[in-house]
């Protein structure tokens, strides 16, 4: 009772998770009006300590009995630079040119010296520009520091040397190391971001492939293998009883109609335009328990015997638990038309109690053989992650005593929508 080999599998139901990515919540809420808020809110505190920072409006050199520069002049200089960084996310390199030169300007004529507005454009041009753009950046501002350097050398009384020089510059350039250092850190997290969004919509492309197929298995194995088998048996009989030869076609019209049925419910779920939010699993639900007497008939009909077996009494199952068990008897009985052939015998347990439902199936490995043609070598795993989706536990082996045994373990919850039927009694 097998597609591929002796496969042995078992599984639980995993855990589905949401992803959030902490850091990105850094800079982006999702909320465009609140990160613009916050965003322009953070550029007029930089620019303000900038201004409290590099220039002499709070700490004047004494010898010069107080600031230099009108604190109105320093103020409107900073207002102009909070202005121009508003723009730097719609023209960046334009951005960073005005920057760097009005912070020459402004250094060169008065007493405040732009750093934080430098260091600020620095990071955007190198988290979001190319290698071209950022190299120019960094010369742009290498020459805004040297223009700080000059301001220092004008305003302080040091004795000034070449290592004087060279340690201011060097701390101005760790300054723009730090801007530039953000830009980067903020390039990695969002390539980083758009690779794990890459890989999860690669992941869920998958997964839809993998139930679309899952549910075309599904719905066309099992009938395409009852409708070759009736056919073939129909063309065998055709002219020593033609009577029994009409009953297999009826038979094989009838199995054709319903997997018309079930695969025009599967297309109508591929063709909305609007994406699901349910899996397609959900939405396209095969026949459940209540339409397993037709499918035992319908597996008789091809010389396999069938005895159902039921203990307990059947309670109310979800949806997909539901379809899911009705999937377990279908693939196995399947698999025994395929492997096994007719004059085998199968035994279908059911065995019901207040929290789940087991599903024992096994066969007597003793048909008339086998049809090797008609597998497609996924049904098994096919069962197995439809069983898992349901919360389940599923194992198929090979039996010591000859043919296969496959055994199912469905959760019933305390409460659901639908009764599952045609399991009731003890033998069928």
């Amino acid at each position: 009772m097998t597609d591929a080999g002796h496969l042995s599998s078992r599984t639980t139901l995993p855990l589905r998770t949401g992803h959030t990515d902490p850091v990105r919540r850094l800079w982006s809420t999702g909320n465009h009006r609140a990160d613009r808020v916050r965003e322009v809110s953070l550029l007029a505190v930089a620019v303000a300590l900038d201004v409290f920072l590099f220039s002499d409006i709070v700490a004047p050199d004494p010898a010069a009995g107080g600031p230099q520069t009108p604190w109105s002049v320093v103020i409107a200089c900073g207002i102009v630079m909070f202005a121009i960084l508003l723009l730097r996310i719609r023209a960046r390199i334009p951005v960073l040119a005005a920057v760097c030169v009005l912070s020459v300007v402004m250094t060169v004529t008065t007493t405040y010296r732009p750093v934080i507005p430098v260091c600020i454009v620095l990071g955007g041009v190198i988290a979001f520009l190319p290698l071209r753009a950022r190299i120019l950046a960094a010369a742009l501002s290498i020459v805004a520091a040297a223009s700080w350097v000059y301001a220092e050398a004008r305003s302080h009384h040091f004795d000034w040397s070449a290592g004087v020089y060279a340690g201011i510059m060097l701390g101005y350039v760790a300054m723009l190391l730090v801007g530039a250092g953000i830009g980067w850190w903020r390039k990695t997290a969002d390539r980083a971001y758009e690779q794990r969004q890459a890989e999860a919509a690669r992941v869920a492309v998958t997964g839809v492939r993998n139930e679309i197929a899952r549910e075309l298995h599904d719905i066309v194995a099992h009938a395409v293998t009852l409708m070759v088998l009736q056919a073939s048996g129909a063309r065998a009989v055709m002219e020593h009883d033609p009577q029994r030869a009409v009953g297999a076609l009826d038979v094989v019209e009838k199995t054709g109609t319903q997997a018309m049925s079930e695969l025009r419910r599967l297309l109508a779920v591929l063709r909305t335009t609007d994406a699901p939010d349910q899996p397609i699993h959900e939405l396209v639900l095969p026949p459940g328990l209540d339409e397993l007497p037709a499918l035992l008939e319908s597996v008789r009909a091809t010389g396999v015997e069938v005895i159902l077996h039921a203990e307990g009494s059947p309670r109310p199952l979800d949806r997909s638990v539901d379809a899911a068990a009705y999937r377990i008897v279908t693939e196995s009985l399947t698999n025994v038309t395929k492997h096994t052939g007719a004059g085998a015998t199968v035994n279908v347990h059911f065995k019901w109690s207040s929290d789940q439902l087991d599903i024992n199936i096994w066969d007597n490995g003793r048909g008339r053989g086998a049809d090797e043609r008609l597998s497609t070598g996924n049904g098994l795993l096919g069962l197995t992650e439809r069983i898992m989706l349901a919360g389940g536990v599923f194992e198929a082996k090979p039996r010591d005593a000859g043919g296969y045994e496959v055994h199912a373990t469905l959760p019933i919850p305390a409460a659901a929508p639908s009764v599952a039927s045609g399991t009731g009694g003890t033998t069928a």
